[in-house]
């Protein structure tokens, strides 16, 4: 067998393995990562390198802040005020967190705003007596959704805007739009999709719980301070070029010494299977990109544009590729197939770009694998100990991934009739 085949070979071992559910998924990617190792279709040098530790400095040090910030108290205000939003009416509270979520993702990247909100949302839904999962997976779309608007909205924005060379305005000018149409097209299909049913685990929650008895309440106000450090480096993230990695890893640090917490609490509030899991999966989208198949792809792209329909046909394949990889990996692969095919073909432009960006948003809603924030949704979930398996999102994601999918070539049309 060759590199390219026995990494797909990989690729579906790793399928099986998380359809299966046998193991946790982080030994699931870390083994298959490993048995490319071993069969030489990547080198460990090669592996190492393969890992983007920007991301993975970004979910370690958000991981750390938020959950100080729970330990001060702020989910519970948050909480506490959704319920009082909700009236005890599902339908009200499912509005509310979809308001927060497009907002704040559009400002702050799509695995943060996961990180700050679920912590309310499952507080709000078991003082509701209600089975948090079905928000939650709404949240995960409009995470998505929102966060294709901005250069800081989601990583593979960053990613994105970065080879494009496009600053946060002429981002926001070409996604914008899009986002807002895709969020408009969820609002309408979600309500029908949901189902609000009650909590499948008996918890006693009193969500009226007085802040002191959180063991960091007192630190809640410096802690806000930090976090408001965050996200006001994350905007000007592009002027200073900082990473977003450095950036979440300072703010965690800086939320240890403030917390005055001894650095075990370090420990305590990492979700390290996702970190695990997020490894793994780079090495294998690495392999795959060893393998030449990132290549093969974009020969494939430049042969077969059907006229000028090319970003629809970008648009597809980075669409299906993110729902079968997370599209942050999946975007670093496909930036040089951009590339050669700007090269290569210079009546394109930014539309290859857009096209892009917004197949990578679109296929992270088809599975549980498809975006960082899915992963992230799905190590929150389990650790409140719930289950949101691959097989119980897959016929919700795949039906709002088509929605999305035929809003967004509508899209593309659209823009492609203005710009010809």
């Amino acid at each position: 067998m060759s590199q390219a085949q026995i990494a797909l070979a990989a690729l579906v071992l790793l399928y099986i393995f998380l359809i299966g559910d046998w193991f946790h998924r982080a030994w699931a990617a870390l083994g298959v990562a490993g048995l490319l190792v071993l069969l030489r279709v990547i080198t460990f040098q090669d592996a190492i390198r393969a890992i983007d530790f920007n991301t993975i400095g970004l979910l370690l040090g958000m991981m750390v802040l938020v959950g100080l910030l729970g330990e001060a108290g702020l989910f519970f205000r948050f909480g506490l005020k959704a319920r009082q939003m909700a009236r005890g009416q599902p339908k009200r509270l499912f509005w509310v967190f979809f308001v927060l979520t497009a907002v704040l993702s559009a400002f702050l990247d799509n695995v943060t705003t996961i990180l700050l909100l679920s912590p309310a949302l499952f507080r709000t839904a078991e003082g509701m007596d209600l089975d948090p999962v079905p928000f939650l997976m709404a949240m995960i779309v409009c995470s998505n959704l929102g966060g294709m608007a901005t250069l800081v909205g989601d990583p593979p924005n960053i990613l994105i805007g970065t080879a494009a060379k496009m600053s946060f305005n002429t981002f926001l000018g070409h996604l914008g739009m899009p986002a807002i149409l895709l969020l408009m097209g969820a609002a309408l299909i979600l309500p029908r999709l949901l189902k609000w049913q009650a909590n499948p685990q008996v918890i006693a929650v009193d969500p009226y719980r007085v802040p002191k008895d959180f063991p960091l309440a007192n630190r809640l106000t410096p802690l806000l301070v930090v976090l408001g450090m965050v996200l006001i480096a994350f905007v000007l993230q592009d002027v200073f070029h900082w990473m977003s990695g450095a950036i979440a890893m300072g703010g965690g640090f800086l939320g240890l010494l403030v917390s005055g917490r001894r650095a075990g609490r370090f420990w305590h509030v990492v979700d390290w299977g996702t970190l695990g899991f997020f490894m793994g999966i780079f090495i294998l989208v690495g392999a795959l990109e060893k393998g030449g198949i990132v290549i093969r792809v974009a020969n494939f792209l430049s042969h077969v544009h059907l006229a000028n329909n090319l970003p629809l046909l970008v648009l597809l394949i980075s669409a299906v590729l993110s729902a079968v990889v997370d599209n942050v990996p999946l975007v670093a692969a496909m930036i040089p197939v951009i590339r050669y095919l700007l090269h290569s073909l210079p009546t394109y432009n930014s539309e290859l770009w857009i096209a892009l960006a917004m197949g990578a948003a679109i296929g992270g809603n088809a599975t549980i694998l498809g975006s960082s924030a899915n992963i992230v949704a799905q190590g929150l979930a389990q650790k409140r100990g719930y289950t949101l398996s691959f097989r119980r999102y897959l016929p919700f994601g795949l039906k709002m991934f088509g929605l999305s999918l035929v809003l967004g070539a509508v899209y593309l049309v659209a823009l492609g009739e203005i710009l010809g």
